[in-house]
């Protein structure tokens, strides 16, 4: 009776284990949003802004629907874009590369209980999602016209390379909204 209890016992603890690990991995986030910006910097004066360049290595990515997302977002913290005579100046940079997210991954082990007290067990750092995936990092740089300095930095790493399809724009629009809505840092 007692071995029979232990079996069904294991049996639910791997089931709950095994949910856990699957609810984990679809919950990780992929990528990682940053800023990096000039301290001191008196962000409230710039009032305009306008574009400078835009580059991908992305071929999929539509420059017209990833700038329009950008737009709004600054137009949604209180500036407005000109043609001529902009306070800052936007860069954009679009860059395929290596995904480095190896958080997001699940490996494979198998467990045999022996008996009342022992158990083998048999695993493998091969991950079931391929390391050599590529992601897509974006940078934007904001720079004052004036001093042609960078006054700020955002920055989306390992965003999924189908995030650049049109029919996943939802998506991508999400992770450059995050993105742009630091801009103003606050102190």
């Amino acid at each position: 009776m007692r071995h029979l209890f232990t079996h069904s016992f294991s049996q639910r603890m791997f089931a709950l284990v095994f949910a856990a690990l699957i609810m984990l991995s679809g919950c990780a986030s992929t990528n990682r949003i940053t800023q990096d910006y000039r301290t001191g910097t008196d962000f409230h004066r710039y009032k305009t802004f306008s574009w400078h360049n835009y580059s991908s290595d992305i071929s999929s990515a539509d420059q017209i629907t990833v700038q329009r997302a950008i737009e709004q977002t600054l137009t949604q913290q209180g500036l407005r874009k000109v043609n001529a005579n902009a306070d800052l100046l936007l860069d954009l940079n679009i860059i395929k590369r290596r995904n480095s997210g190896a958080s997001t991954h699940v490996g494979v082990s198998i467990g045999l209980p022996l008996g009342n007290h022992g158990a083998i067990g048999l695993g493998t750092n091969q991950l079931l999602n391929n390391d050599n995936q590529m992601a897509g990092l974006i940078i934007l740089d904001i720079t004052v016209i004036e001093t042609n300095q960078v006054i700020w930095r955002g920055s989306a790493e390992d965003v999924p390379m189908n995030y650049f399809f049109v029919r996943n724009q939802a998506q991508l629009n999400g992770i450059l909204r995050d993105m742009v809505s630091q801009f103003p840092p606050t102190k």
